[in-house]
């Protein structure tokens, strides 16, 4: 009794509450935790991935070049980094907040603290020239700078410009997983409420139901990228959709080569579900090989899904055919273990040439599937896994037909799956409503998954305008419209971060029609239950009374080994209407020249859709 009395008096409660959480596992904290999450859910909130971290605490989060990262380790970096924000920002102010940093766990953590702190993440991408960052930094008027320790210099020399404060963030901010794995350490975290439990010292769910999460300027413009804004109920309707899309589960395993800004919704995707993510600082060919085969990893850090640019798979077939083509056993090895382990390998964002498509089904045994995205809408299209996609996957390889040559009755059980062609970009996600609209404006299909599974394909219309010069068989051609919801971006024009946005960027904002649907801007078919991407509307050119797609041209084009990316051009003529001019983006150890180029061309390509100027680039 004299023993308690004496410890009430030195107030050492708090610590015998401690030490007796010690004796309680965290598997019942966290499926407290999990309730109250879900009852969020159900009331129509939002629950950002920092707050689903505390689910997976010691389960390993992100994996890079510097070492592995528990969820409970970036949790901890990001609030840290959070008090700082706020006492620079104000907390929930909803200020932009710019950072630079590459492919590592703390762009992961800088972009947690941002919203923890209750302020607009607004990453910007490494690779620009500092005066591109500068002119996004300002037009976001951006009240803080955060940089890693190898772009420090460029951010405080862009912070001058904005009088903003700088952070400068390192490694070595990150705790270590033995220091933070006690229970106590993590019940500290935790408050109860009324019967719930609830992340200490964080904003309501209810904040982020309404409030912006991100500023992402798109990569499609040169000189003047698109601002898009996206709020937390924009990211979690994209997180949502990939969950169920690729049946995503704590066993998987990402590794996505492609910039940040584009993939931060699948990566989100699989941290919401305790997954983990792999992120490679800048592309090698072999260190990509070594993740994707497993090399030096546990089990449960073994790829399963597989996200990258066509160009990466396209180098990637260049390294195997260097390191791997001539050694029988790793030939048999490499396919057996990506058709028996990796679940998905999917591209998006750009085309993917056809003899990319077929090497590399060779190769591994696998097809790339192909999804349609914008950064203001997430991935719309696309092929959701399934038992049939695998047998697909595990399937001999065949080389596909075209559109012209799969029946109708091959594809109605199951469309796009069994019989997969490259260029398929699918049917609509969850969540997803699409249709084509013709040039008189015309609806022309209309295709709806409002709950998974099953799509409604809706009904050809049969006054269709299919505005091609050789209309396909059972395929419609129009504008590509996407159902305005969760799914899609706010414009900058209004809403709670609109007085801070610069005015000159307000107007690049996605068109609307007056239904409730946003205009993409791309030409596709639609056939026999799947989309297929023809062309930007502004890629559309007339040669001699024919109509020409660019992105025909460029998918040819970037299918030789020595050329990376192609820009076409229609320059007016006044006889021909336009006659067409390429720049070819070239490797630098690239033996081609003007001449082999337009050769090329000319082997693949009808006449009257032969570039006329041709100019080369050599890539960095």
């Amino acid at each position: 009794m004299i023993l308690l009395r004496r410890c009430q008096h030195l107030r050492l409660r708090p610590w015998v509450r401690l030490c007796s959480a010690e004796l309680i596992h965290k598997d019942g904290f966290i499926e407290k935790l999990r309730h109250s999450f879900e009852e969020d859910v159900r009331s129509n909130l939002v629950v950002p991935t920092y707050k689903r971290a505390m689910l997976y605490p010691d389960e390993i989060a992100v994996k890079d070049i510097n070492g592995e990262y528990t969820y409970f380790q970036l949790y901890l970096v990001a609030k840290r980094l959070a008090i700082q924000i706020s006492n620079i920002c104000g907390s929930a102010s909803l200020s932009n907040v710019a950072y630079l940093c590459s492919s590592n766990a703390l762009w992961i953590a800088i972009q947690w603290s941002c919203w923890i702190s209750g302020q607009v993440a607004v990453p910007l991408e490494c690779g620009q020239p500092i005066e591109q960052l500068r002119r996004q930094a300002t037009g976001c008027k951006a009240k803080l700078l955060i940089a890693t320790p190898e772009f420090e210099e460029m951010a405080h020399e862009i912070s001058l410009g904005l009088q903003s404060a700088t952070i400068v963030l390192n490694h070595s901010f990150v705790p270590s997983a033995e220091s933070v794995s006690s229970t106590s350490m993590y019940v500290k975290q935790l408050v109860s409420t009324q019967g719930d439990l609830l992340t200490e010292s964080t904003l309501p769910s209810d904040f982020y139901a309404g409030a912006p999460a991100m500023l992402v300027h798109t990569p499609n413009a040169v000189n003047k990228p698109k601002p898009v804004l996206l709020s937390h109920r924009n990211i979690d309707a994209h997180v949502r959709c990939l969950i169920d899309s690729w049946r995503l589960s704590p066993s998987d395993c990402l590794l996505p080569i492609l910039s940040m800004n584009r993939m931060n919704a699948a990566v989100g995707a699989v941290l919401n579900v305790g997954g983990t993510v792999i992120l490679q600082q800048k592309f090698d060919g072999h260190n990509a090989w070594s993740a994707l085969l497993g090399i030096n990893s546990p089990t449960k850090q073994r790829v399963t899904l597989f996200l990258a640019m066509p160009i990466v798979y396209k180098r990637l077939i260049a390294e195997y055919d260097k390191m791997f083509a001539k050694d029988s056993r790793m030939v048999d090895y490499i396919l057996n273990h990506c058709r028996q382990r990796i679940r998905l390998m999917a591209t998006a964002y750009a085309l993917l040439p056809d003899s990319v498509f077929q090497r590399w089904r060779q190769i591994t045994g696998q097809n790339i599937y192909e999804y349609y995205g914008m950064v203001e809408t997430g991935l719309v299209l696309g092929h959701p896994l399934d038992e049939q996609m695998s047998a697909s996957n595990n399937a001999a390889t065949t080389p596909p037909s075209t559109p012209t040559q799969t029946s109708a009755a091959s594809q109605s059980s199951n469309p796009g799956k069994m019989d997969y062609r490259p260029g398929t970009l699918g049917a609509p996600l969850k969540g997803v409503t699409a249709r084509l609209i013709s040039s008189k404006g015309t609806e022309l299909i209309t295709c709806k998954n409002e709950l998974g599974g099953n799509v409604d394909h809706g009904l050809i219309q049969s006054d269709m305008d299919l505005g091609s010069d050789t209309p396909l068989s059972q395929t419609v051609i129009g504008e590509l419209q996407i159902a305005k919801s969760d799914l899609v971006s706010s414009s900058l024009g209004g809403g709670i971060s609109g007085r801070q946005i610069n005015p000159e960027a307000i107007g690049c904002k996605m068109e609307e029609t007056p239904d409730g649907f946003v205009k993409t801007g791309d030409i596709c078919a639609y056939q026999n239950g799947n989309f297929y991407f023809l062309s930007k509307i502004s890629d559309v050119f007339t040669v001699g009374g024919y109509k020409v797609y660019g992105s025909e041209i460029k998918k040819v084009l970037i299918s030789h080994p020595s050329i990376n990316d192609v820009a076409v051009l229609g320059i007016p003529n006044k006889v021909w209407g336009h006659r067409l001019g390429v720049i070819c983006i070239v490797s630098p150890d690239a033996d081609i020249d003007l001449d082999a180029i337009k050769t090329y061309c000319y082997r693949h390509l009808p006449a009257h859709k032969c570039p006329t100027v041709f100019k080369t680039l050599i890539s960095k």
